[in-house]
């Protein structure tokens, strides 16, 4: 009776602590695919009460994870840390990810077979190569200059450009240590690049060459999250963010200017063009971006249509109240609709999850290229354009608050348990441990 006793109690223990090491990679995960803190410290408190546990806290912060378990008079705490010790996933890895955090909330998969596909995850090889990481690359920075309209001549400088910058990341992707300083080292080499250029009589706008080429390290998603974070109260971890990603923009813009000024006669102005590219090529831009994005991260086939739809409707969304409304404030519309329309993709149609479609919109929105050329042009013109740091703020406040209309208008409206036009066939009763398993929120 006590042997049978203590077996059990042996189980019961054994099953607490992969419970709480499944809650820590899982959230460890999380961090890495870009998500929200919040929404990490959500997702793991359900799938805890999912397996029968109450009394665990969650409290994630984007460096670090602690998962803290109370049993009577017992209590176990797992410390985790946070990407950047393990680095950024690639799409196929996020979406991985989040397809595991969604089966553990709804019941459908164990701790243990949780942990185990994580590991799986973890040891993913990109899906196409270097050739297709390159190539990707490219098509990304072609799409990228079609959206921003150069001149032909200058699309052929920014494909340059971006070939050299892939090259460049394919040199130090086995290289960890590296990618702290990756950033600055690459701006730096792509304008000492642009700089030689002018020397030699080339006529187009420096950022219109430069942007495409870094587009990917530009921290547009990051302190659009910051802002989320910060309007869910999160305050320490939406600051650092916010920090973080300035940081990165500074980094950027000093590397730019070191290459300007060590091989040009500092940053050029920033003339406009009178033979830009046809405004329609602005659409086949998005497509190419989604599609060069889908190489290069090694995204999922089945979610390259539905990542190029919703940065359809992001573009269509800022396009349309561009012609109403000037400003900053078409990125509110913009990432109302691009938020509405990855919510009804993943939860309607079955598709990735909305995180996947939703990063590669927020380029779009372009909070990272207009942050690049402010802090740029301040370090070179001084505080006088402190004005263009505003505007910043003011774009990324816009986008985040667009997201979460977005997503409150979708669980109020749209979600299926709500919406009479999503439902077939009789209502499905209400699972009280899965109420908040698909509440649209992002």
């Amino acid at each position: 009776m006590v042997t049978g006793f203590s077996a059990g109690q042996t189980a019961k223990d054994e099953e607490a602590r992969t419970l709480l090491r499944f809650l820590a990679r899982l959230g460890q995960a999380e961090l890495a695919a870009g998500n929200a803190v919040a929404l990490v410290e959500r997702d793991l408190g359900q799938i805890a009460r999912r397996n029968g546990q109450e009394n665990i806290v969650v409290f994630a912060l984007p460096t670090v994870l602690m998962v803290q378990s109370e049993d009577g008079m017992e209590h176990r705490v797992q410390i985790t840390p946070g990407p950047y010790r393990v680095g950024e996933l690639r799409f196929d890895q996020m979406e991985g990810v989040l397809e595991i955090a969604r089966e553990a909330r709804a019941g459908r998969i164990s701790p243990h077979n949780g942990l185990r596909k994580l590991d799986a995850i973890w040891r993913m090889k990109h899906r196409y190569g270097d050739f297709g990481f390159v190539l990707g690359y490219l098509i990304t920075t072609i799409g990228t200059a079609l959206i921003l309209r150069p001149t032909w001549s200058g699309l052929g400088y920014v494909a340059i450009l971006g070939f050299l910058c892939a090259m460049l990341l394919v040199l130090v992707r086995r290289q960890p240590a590296w990618n702290a300083v990756m950033p600055v080292v690459a701006a730096f080499i792509l304008a000492s690049v642009v700089a030689v250029f002018y020397r030699y009589g080339v006529q187009e706008a420096p950022f219109q060459l430069l942007i495409p080429p870094l587009i990917i390290f530009l921290p547009g998603s990051m302190l659009t999250v910051a802002v989320v974070e910060l309007a869910f109260a999160n305050t320490v971890s939406g600051a650092s963010r916010l920090v973080a990603g300035f940081g990165q923009l500074i980094l950027l813009a000093f590397g730019l200017l070191g290459g300007f000024r060590l091989f040009g006669d500092g940053t050029p102005e920033l003339n406009g063009q009178t033979e830009r590219l046809a405004p329609w090529l602005a659409w086949a831009g998005v497509v190419l971006f989604a599609i060069g994005l889908h190489l290069f991260k090694s995204s999922r086939r089945r979610s390259l249509p539905w990542m190029i739809l919703t940065m359809l409707m992001a573009y269509l969304g800022q396009y349309v109240s561009g012609r109403f409304i000037d400003g900053a404030s078409t990125a509110f519309f913009g990432a109302a609709v691009m938020a509405i329309t990855a919510l009804v993709i993943e939860y309607r149609f079955k598709g990735p999850p909305a995180l996947v479609t939703i990063l590669p919109a927020f380029w779009l929105l372009a909070p990272g290229s207009f942050g690049l050329v402010s802090v740029t042009t301040m370090a070179t013109d001084g505080m006088g354009t402190a004005g263009n740091i505003l505007r910043l703020l003011f774009i990324l406040t816009a986008i985040a608050t667009g997201s979460l209309i977005g997503a409150f208008f979708y669980s109020g409206l749209l979600h299926v348990r709500k919406a009479r036009v999503w439902r077939k066939g009789p209502p499905v009763p209400p699972d009280p441990l899965a109420a908040n398993e698909d509440e649209g929120t992002l």
